[in-house]
């Protein structure tokens, strides 16, 4: 019996719906699948346990069939089993990072099996999923590294900026002790003159308080406020001055003397800031400088006074006794004169060594040149002919063996030369060798001459040839203590010649010899 037409539409349509229906379940359920998988990816576990996790879900996504094997590579291992029961085609889909193969989804079909369009696509799928999971992971790790090496790196940025803070905080404090601690008056300024730092030491000198005097002119406490403008640009040109002598005026309209050292206060870049100043208060030291300059003159005039009226006292009384030895005929008398006339002739000569010192130190030794046509004649022969009468015998010694002192022309004070003259000869014949040679001569040197006095004798050891030029020193040794003298000739000789624009020196081998050496200009 036959179905009617109706009946046979309605089966044929429900045939249809079936199958339709059923492929659009089969495919809700690979897409619920997949996003299984896409889950499992993006899940916190690492990435191998993740991949593992797969094998099971593309198992169930091909169908869970049994003919049917599937595997995945990626990097050097291997997730899920390779089936070597199926004899079959192996369908593969490559996992791609950025154009690069990262491995491969791989799906052995038995001969029985085959591989359907909508397999391919989910395989596909599963495919870049991995391959957009590596590139996420390797990002996430990427991004890690970077985050635990700028950790390491603001931590270590931390300990730095700590450090340097801990070392300026400390800094800062010992430059603030020692703006604190300072006896010197110490401020800074800026670019406009404008008072940045004023420590104590400058509140107690000028009266003000740091914090009423700060960001004032400098040039409201000076007393001529255009000299600092001038000191300062010879500051800006020079870099510094030093030990720079003016006044300060106080809050209380007080004058101050300082003596102040100030540079170019810069930065670490060499970029000038400002200024800074260092003053020390100079009012008492200058009050004591102006009583000592009193007393020395003091001091130097009564030298001068008593010497002058000694030595007019000891040419009248050398003078008599000379007249009383020329008639005397009494021997014993004789030799009683002789000593009370060598006697005044020393005090004489000392009188004379004193006054020539005052007068070097008062600055009324005045220095006349004037051309010394004949040397010898007019300063060495005097010399020798004024220390005759304290050494009669002293023509014996001299010898010319240096080469003497000729004709030669030369500017100079006469005067003072023979000074010095008299001192090296006296010297040499004090002492030297009793009956020693003493020699003298001159050299050449272009611009300047050489000059000498060497005699035989004892000699100087090294370290006593700077002091023997020094005021009132004598060689402690017995040579010295058995020999009379004031310890200012060597002194006085030194100051004539440097006055003349030349040097003096002395050379020595101990035991043998002795010489002195000084020089002049020609001119």
């Amino acid at each position: 019996m036959t179905k009617p037409e109706s009946q046979q539409t309605q089966c044929l349509d429900e045939s249809i719906e079936f199958p339709t229906s059923l492929l659009l379940g089969k495919l809700l359920g690979k897409f619920k699948l997949l996003l299984a998988i896409g889950r499992s990816l993006v899940g916190k576990e690492p990435f191998e346990k993740k991949i593992c996790s797969l094998i099971p879900h593309l198992t169930l996504l091909l169908g869970n069939r049994a003919g049917v094997a599937t595997w995945i590579e990626a990097g050097d291992q291997i997730f899920g089993e390779i089936s070597k029961d199926l004899d079959g085609a192996v369908f593969v889909k490559n996992i791609q990072v950025e154009n690069v193969i990262r491995g491969r989804v791989c799906v052995k079909y038995d001969k029985a099996e085959q591989i359907f369009p909508e397999d391919e696509y989910f395989l596909q799928e599963v495919a870049e999923l991995i391959g957009r999971q590596i590139e996420v992971d390797e990002l996430d790790q990427m991004l890690r590294r970077s985050e635990e090496r700028y950790r390491k790196l603001a931590a270590n940025l931390s300990q730095e900026m700590w450090r340097r803070t801990e070392a300026l905080a400390s800094q800062s404090g010992y430059l603030e002790g020692i703006l604190r601690s300072s006896a010197d008056m110490i401020v800074t300024t800026d670019l406009g003159s404008r008072i940045v730092e004023f420590n104590p030491a400058a509140e107690n000198l000028l009266g003000y308080t740091s914090e009423e005097i700060q960001g004032h002119k400098i040039n409201e406490v000076w007393v001529n406020a255009s000299e600092r403008d001038a000191i300062l640009e010879e500051v800006q040109n020079s870099g510094g001055i030093k030990n720079y002598k003016t006044k300060l005026m106080r809050k209380d309209g007080k004058v101050v003397e300082i003596s102040l050292t100030l540079s170019l206060l810069k930065d670490n870049e060499g970029r000038v800031l400002g200024t800074v100043g260092i003053s020390k208060d100079v009012a008492r030291e200058n009050a004591t400088r102006r009583e000592l300059e009193r007393l020395n003159k003091n001091y130097r005039e009564a030298i001068n006074f008593i010497n002058h009226e000694n030595k007019n006292s000891l040419i009248v009384i050398s003078g008599f006794v000379k007249r009383l030895l020329d008639t005397e005929t009494e021997q014993k008398r004789c030799e009683q004169l002789e000593i009370v006339y060598h006697h005044s002739k020393f005090l004489e000569a000392m009188s004379k060594d004193f006054l020539t010192m005052a007068d070097l130190e008062q600055g009324e030794f005045q220095i006349r040149k004037e051309k010394i046509e004949n040397f010898y004649e007019q300063i060495v022969l005097p010399a020798m002919l004024g220390i005759k009468e304290r050494y009669p015998n002293s023509f014996d010694s001299y010898d010319n063996s240096m080469g003497g002192v000729g004709n030669i022309p030369v500017y100079g004070d006469p005067r003072l030369l023979e000074i010095v003259y008299r001192n090296l000869f006296g010297n040499a014949l004090k002492y030297g060798n009793p009956g020693g040679r003493v020699a003298y001569g001159v050299v050449d040197l272009g611009e300047k001459l050489m000059f000498n006095v060497w005699n035989e004798g004892p000699g100087i050891e090294p370290e006593e040839r700077e002091k023997v030029f020094e005021k009132f020193y004598r060689i402690p040794n017995e040579i010295t203590r058995s020999k009379r003298g004031t310890g200012l000739g060597l002194y006085n000789i030194k100051r004539i010649i440097e006055a003349h624009g030349g040097s003096l020196w002395c050379e020595s081998e101990v035991g043998r010899w002795t010489n002195f050496l000084f020089t002049l200009p020609k001119e």
